[in-house]
């Protein structure tokens, strides 16, 4: 399934959400905005009470400063709008507002409240777009997948191989950051049998499902639709020996249902802002998602690549203020290469964020992945990544591969968290910028690949400078164990009469301890260290090898 193309919640007076698709029986669903939020009982004092403490943490890290956008919808206003006969679906904070269902008779008096401002309006330049979406993915079985690849892993990947080596995510898996402690959030149109599927079955036994989120009034569960969810989230956390690994496969996840699924309805904007509002308020770090906006049922809510330019759309909006949070978001691109519409689709054209588009298993860009550049003429995709033929679970419990940057995107989160995991104390910013300057085409980046695939090793590199791209070390050296333990001892083999100088360096480049190597088997013990990585540096004469290595307590 490709991303979906739509659109932010345009809201013109008396005019209804989704040209008057219903919600329930006679109500129909506004976004309404607020004047103010005066007189809160919230204090950006006193973040703790509405942000989780990873997520303030987050923004400690990163300087990002606790601002007046970050306080919840003043109660009060929002009991002003239930007294007036309107159900409240959800506030959404960021842009100091709430979805509402009302009756159409309300809607007028509801406007005249004192707290309310109006309804949420920025209608398209061209609302005559109607262009038509190509959503064939192609679905191969498990008895139809016998691809095999020579490559040499801890893991086995089987077919996933070639999406996993593609970026250098297997050794990224070697080195030990599989995503763990790394939270990753899904916006998506529900996750249909994800609870209940083998190639789930660590994530669920391990509770590493930290929350879930369902927007669409008629359904309970994240569970209950949403086979594209499903899908999605296995090529980041999928784990079945032999079929399929995710790239952050040990990365804890929140999952929010945003897809109306059956209609397309401008509505689904909001629905993604909630999403996105409720994964910071968890700490999350990564948001990934492969929805696009651009067409809906309602042609006159339609976007015109105009609007493709960050700033216009709801969607697109709410991506870049998630980004401003501190959150790395991974967008599919789109799968509109072929078609009449060509471009990428909000949210793809935020700033600040990994738009993702499709490549196949060669790195050759897939026909349908969708063109930039956005409209005010920023590179884009950003990076790209396996889309073609791309290694799933299926709801059913089986094996196939599908089709889309629907698919490529979350490849890229898992990437993402890894970066994260190996550099904890680097600000998103810093880690998108060193998977662009890690991929292949970062030279002369394009408007079809954006600045290409990215590799772990060489955006690790960019990250840490004190590792160089290419060590140069010609001497034959082994350093075991890796990880190590608090108080283990470290043993260090190196050619016979060729004397070496190990330095440790902290995350931050500082040099912490040194030791001069002279025998051809060494034994040292570390000093009191705090558990965590270091990159312990051999230099014989003018050559160097730099080695990470991970100190557990």
């Amino acid at each position: 399934m490709s991303p979906r193309v739509k659109l932010f919640l345009f809201f013109v007076p008396l005019f209804l959400l989704g040209l008057c698709a219903k919600a329930q029986q006679d109500k129909y669903r506004y976004l309404i905005l607020f004047k103010d939020k005066a007189n809160s009982p919230f204090s950006i004092s006193k973040p703790d009470q509405f942000l989780s403490s990873r997520s303030i943490e987050r923004r400690k890290k990163m300087n990002i400063v606790i601002n007046e956008q970050d306080l919840p919808i003043n109660p009060a206003y929002l009991e002003q709008l239930k007294a007036n006969g309107a159900t409240v679906l959800f506030p959404l904070k960021w842009i100091n507002g709430a979805l509402i269902q009302l009756k159409p008779k309300d809607l007028s008096k509801t406007l005249k409240l004192s707290n309310v401002k109006g309804l949420y309006w920025n209608f398209p330049a061209d609302s005559s777009s109607s262009f038509k979406i190509s959503n064939n993915p192609e679905v191969r079985t498990d008895a139809q997948m016998n691809t095999k690849t020579d490559a040499q892993s801890a893991i086995d990947y089987g077919n996933s191989s070639t999406q996993i080596l593609q970026l250098g995510i297997d050794q990224m898996h070697l080195k030990g950051y599989q995503g763990q402690n790394v939270i990753i959030s899904i916006l998506d149109n529900g996750f249909l049998n994800a609870n209940t599927a083998s190639f789930f079955q660590n994530l669920y036994q391990s509770q590493r499902v930290l929350g879930t989120l369902v927007t669409k009034p008629t359904i309970k569960s994240v569970y209950e639709i949403g086979s594209h969810g499903t899908s999605v989230m296995s090529t980041i956390t999928g784990e079945t020996p032999g079929k399929l690994y995710g790239t952050a496969y040990q990365a804890k996840f929140a999952i929010a249902q945003t897809e109306e699924d059956d209609i397309e309805l401008i509505v689904e904007e909001a629905n993604w802002l909630r999403g996105a509002e409720w994964a910071d308020s968890l700490g999350t770090d990564i948001i990934s998602s492969s929805l696009g906006y651009s067409q809906f049922d309602n042609s006159l809510q339609n976007h015109a690549y105009a609007d493709m330019n960050g700033k216009n759309t709801l969607v697109s909006k709410a991506a870049s203020w998630a980004s401003q949070k501190g959150i790395i978001c991974t967008i599919s691109a789109g799968n509109e290469g072929s078609n009449t519409w060509k471009y990428i689709s909000a949210p793809a054209d935020a700033d600040s964020i990994l738009s993702v588009g499709a490549v196949d298993r060669t790195g050759i860009r897939a026909s349908f992945s969708s063109f930039g550049p956005s409209f005010d003429k920023r590179i884009k995709p950003d990076v790209s990544a396996m889309g073609l033929g791309t290694v799933v679970g299926l709801p059913t419990g089986l094996f196939g591969s599908l089709n889309g940057t629907s698919f490529s995107a979350p490849l890229i989160a898992g990437l993402v968290a890894g970066l994260i995991q190996a550099n904890p104390n680097k600000s998103a910013w810093k880690i998108i910028d060193a998977i662009k300057k890690s991929a292949h085409l970062a030279d002369k980046p394009d408007n079809s690949l954006g600045y290409g695939i990215p590799n772990f090793d060489k955006a690790n590199a960019i990250l840490n400078p004190i590792l160089g791209t290419e060590p140069k070390f010609s001497s034959k050296l082994t350093i075991y164990p890796n990880p190590i333990k608090t108080g283990e001892k470290i043993n260090i083999d190196q050619e016979k009469d060729k004397n070496s100088t190990l330095e440790i360096f902290n995350t931050q480049g500082i040099l912490i301890s040194t030791f001069d190597l002279h025998q051809e088997h060494e034994e040292i013990f570390l000093p009191p260290f705090a558990s965590g990585k270091y990159y312990f540096r051999f230099t014989i004469g003018k050559e160097y090898r730099v080695i990470p290595m991970l100190l557990n307590p």
